[in-house]
């Protein structure tokens, strides 16, 4: 019947079409005045509302409990109720993925398809089943500690020179593969948790202590994140490891110490070492110097005596040669030369009797240096005679 029939029928007056009397449009009669239709006009009949109530579920069910007449009619319609179920079944599969997200689907727990960004829909429950899990989130792990306390047997390691060293990091990742964070590890934080202690346990045992918690630091992060990112690839982990940060690096407190001890002889050995090396620094050059300057001394004393030797030896091929031309005169010149060098810086005068020479001449005075004039004495004035006038 159209919407702007309010009859109940051919032969309904007035009524609505949700049942006889004047009613509003879901089926609920004009409000009564106030103390009426009870009993001395006290509130409502307990008769009416009971009919109301049956009208209205009557309504919702497709059919009346009660038409014309207050007649029982027809029941709820099992067909609607079916597709209303069916249509509620079918809407719990609509999901909606949120950007940085992935929706892994499942059909009977196997891996099916995975959905990117935006509202989807999958066969629901029992059929299949999604899970959204973020792909952009920056995720973070802990070795060593939990909740900022230390855990006993996570954080000591052993060093390549056998110290003991507590080690505490963290790890930044996040997933690069919803299917095979979710299907082929078990437990895939535990997985990334063990494989990054195993592999800064191998790094650690490569270097020293002294250079684990001064110099290598940072070494020792790029290392590890290295060798964790092939641990995990090599298990198709879907994990993309983003930074190793090592939180800690220090002696167990127990041998704190003890290594503070170790690390203070180090010291000293070190200045001790640097100062002995100065040393030989300074001393060995000189050293060098002093003996290299010896060697080229003797190397031109050497050269000199060697030259020396070569002039007297032809200057003694010149005088045989001489010799060999005037003999007497040779003889007579090479004597006087040897009795020059002789009495050279004697005091004697040597004179050849065939020279002529006159010897009362004092010849040897001569030779010496004349020395200076005495000064005449001052006569001393004189004294005066004791009575003379």
């Amino acid at each position: 019947m159209p919407w702007n029939d309010q009859s109940n029928g051919p032969g309904d007056r007035g009524g609505g079409p949700w049942g006889g009397g004047p009613r509003q449009p879901w089926g609920q009669p004009p409000r009564q005045p106030q103390g009426g239709g009870g009993p001395g006009g006290q509130g409502p009949d307990i008769e009416e509302m009971i009919r109301r109530a049956r009208e209205r579920f009557g309504n919702m069910g497709g059919g009346r409990f009660g038409g014309r007449g207050g007649r029982p009619g027809r029941g709820l319609n099992p067909g609607a109720i079916a597709a209303a179920v069916g249509a509620l079944w079918l809407l719990t599969g609509v999901y909606i993925v949120d950007e940085g997200e992935a929706g892994v689907v499942t059909r009977f727990g196997a891996y099916e398809y995975t959905s990117t960004p935006g509202l989807h829909w999958h066969l629901p429950l029992p059929v299949e089943s999604v899970r959204v899990i973020s792909v952009s989130n920056q995720r973070r792990i802990e070795v060593g500690l939990r909740n900022g306390q230390e855990i006993d047997g996570e954080s000591l390691m052993i060093t390549g020179d056998r110290n003991i060293v507590d080690i505490d990091f963290a790890v930044l990742y996040r997933l690069s593969d919803a299917r095979a964070y979710l299907f082929n590890i078990n437990n895939p934080e535990d997985a990334v948790r063990g494989l990054a202690e195993s592999a800064m346990r191998e790094i650690i045992g490569q270097r020293e202590l002294q250079a684990i918690i001064t110099t290598e630091r940072a070494g020792v992060e790029q290392a590890v994140e290295t060798q964790l990112q092939t641990a995990l690839n090599s298990y198709d982990a879907g994990v993309e490891i983003l930074q190793v940060q090592l939180l800690k690096a220090a002696p167990p407190a127990d041998v704190v110490d003890a290594f503070n001890e170790v690390v203070r002889a180090g010291q000293v050995a070190e200045t001790t070492i640097n100062q002995s090396t100065q040393y030989a620094n300074e001393v060995v050059p000189r050293a060098r110097g002093e003996a290299a300057q010896i060697t080229q001394a003797a190397e031109a004393y050497a050269e000199q005596a060697v030259r020396e030797a070569n002039g007297e030896a032809q200057r003694f091929t010149l005088v045989e040669q001489q010799y060999r031309a005037a003999p007497r005169v040779t003889r007579e010149r090479l004597y006087l030369e040897t009795m020059e060098r002789i009495y050279r810086g004697a005091d004697t005068v040597i004179i050849d009797r065939n020279a002529g020479a006159v010897p009362i001449l004092p010849l040897d005075q001569l030779r010496r240096p004349r020395a200076a004039p005495a000064a005449p004495a001052t006569p001393a004035p004189a004294q005066p005679q004791p009575g003379a006038r």
